[in-house]
């Protein structure tokens, strides 16, 4: 990457004091030191330790490697204790900085308290119930990373973690295949820590980000960061995960564009107007020649059977169109709408492969009303604040990344997933009633 002037890098801070949300003058925190270093550093490790458990890597796939219901053996919830304590404590200790991220906090409680009430109509109240006090643990963990950290801090956090498991992943590849290796239908692509090889690809799109992102802010690693970034890239392109490949492609050349609306100018309006070209190219392509798009990324038209459980469940969905059969409740093993569908795509369906519709069986046409209002919310505030969000635009491209992917795939409201902790984080940021310094 070329040198970035100081007065243009995200972690540059103006020696003149800034304005804060009520007219008073803010001036920046000064360097830690001493004991107040070593306090951040171990908080730092603490919420880096809460993003490896959140990502599900090595553990999962040890103690629950045929993903026996779903992945979720019962004794296994023992092992989230700790982390639920630690993002109790960690945001109490810390309560003062929710005050930055009040839009956030209303959103992510809406939600929750969304998925709690419709225990009342679940046909599985206990799992409703049980999930819905995850989740909410997996919001308050997105929401202390968005309040506690500043940008740089943040993407290092978030970056170093999936550079150690990326590390590991390609260990587990090539050292011990039966783990890190598909040997089914998708035999010889790689999925290194994790259960499945389009999870790790996913995950690692963030990573991919993060790294980039730091790279971005702290040019005094630029190397590092960038060379962490093409190792996540190579494992994504093992993974042989077209969509996740897709995402990072698009998430790359996001960024001068995103740099270029930052500085404004020439360059700026050259930027967004080629950018704008090629998505209305592309756009018109896809809507005239589909088919020829789908063969082009080495799918088939039916997205390897899902337009099937799309309508299935379409058709299901219209039996309880508003409310839904309760969070988490759709897809449980003895569910009669479970086996309707299992039944008519002749498979065993693990989810909806698409994170909207997955949440209208969930929780009715209200829910996809409320949480497309979160997103869209979000994605407004996004398009003004990202430049003033200093964390190497990662942010804003999670936002789009997770907007991407659950179209695909079915993160929305994901308890314990950390892609959803990522994108309720980028929400806590860009919406934050008060920036920081």
């Amino acid at each position: 990457m070329p040198a970035i002037p100081a007065y243009e890098r995200d972690d540059y801070v103006r020696p003149s004091p800034a304005k804060g949300p009520g007219g008073a003058n803010e001036t920046p925190e000064p360097p830690l030191s001493g004991p107040a270093l070593v306090i951040f550093r171990l908080e730092a490790l603490l919420a880096a330790f809460c993003v490896f458990m959140f990502s599900e890597a090595l553990w999962a796939p040890l103690f629950a490697p045929n993903q026996e219901n779903g992945g979720e053996v019962s004794w296994m919830r023992l092992l989230w204790l700790p982390v639920y304590g630690l993002t109790l404590l960690l945001s109490l200790i810390r309560a003062h900085r929710f005050l930055r991220i009040l839009p956030a906090l209303g959103m992510g409680a809406a939600l929750v308290a969304l998925c709690y009430a419709s225990g009342w109509w679940s046909i599985n109240p206990e799992v409703t119930s049980r999930r819905s006090l995850a989740l909410a643990f997996t919001i308050l963990f997105g929401l202390y990373l968005g309040a506690r950290f500043k940008g740089s801090d943040l993407t290092q956090i978030v970056g170093g973690t999936f550079s150690v498991l990326a590390v590991g992943s390609i260990l587990a590849a090539l050292f011990y295949p039966a783990m890190g290796v598909h040997h089914d239908i998708n035999a010889g692509a790689w999925r290194g820590l994790w259960h499945e090889k389009n999870q790790m690809a996913a995950l690692m799109t963030f990573g991919f980000v993060a790294c980039c992102a730091s790279a971005f802010t702290l040019p005094q690693r630029r190397g590092l960061w960038i060379g962490a970034a093409a190792l996540i890239f190579f494992l994504i392109i093992m993974s042989r995960s077209k969509t996740s490949l897709l995402a990072c492609l698009l998430a790359l050349a996001a960024m001068p564009v995103l740099s270029a609306l930052r500085s404004g100018g020439v360059r700026g309006v050259l930027f967004v107007w080629g950018a704008a070209t090629c998505a209305l190219i592309g756009g018109a392509v896809f809507f005239v020649m589909p088919e020829a798009v789908f063969k082009a990324l080495g799918k088939d038209p039916t997205l390897t059977g899902r337009t099937a459980i799309w309508d299935s469940l379409l058709r299901l969905s219209d039996q309880r169109p508003w409310l839904g059969y309760g969070y988490k409740a759709f897809w449980g093993p003895d569910s009669i709408p479970n086996q309707i569908v299992k039944k008519e795509t002749h498979w065993d369906v693990p989810s909806a492969h698409n994170g909207w519709l997955d949440l209208l069986v969930q929780l009715g046409w209200v829910g996809v009303i409320l949480f497309a209002a979160c997103l869209a919310a979000t994605f407004f505030c996004g398009v003004f604040r990202f430049a003033r969000v200093r964390d190497g635009y990662f942010s804003v491209l999670s936002l789009c990344i997770f907007s991407f992917l659950i179209l695909s795939e079915s993160f929305i409201l994901g308890q314990n997933n950390l892609i959803f902790v990522l994108f309720i984080c980028a929400m806590a940021r860009l919406t934050a009633n008060r920036m920081e310094p």
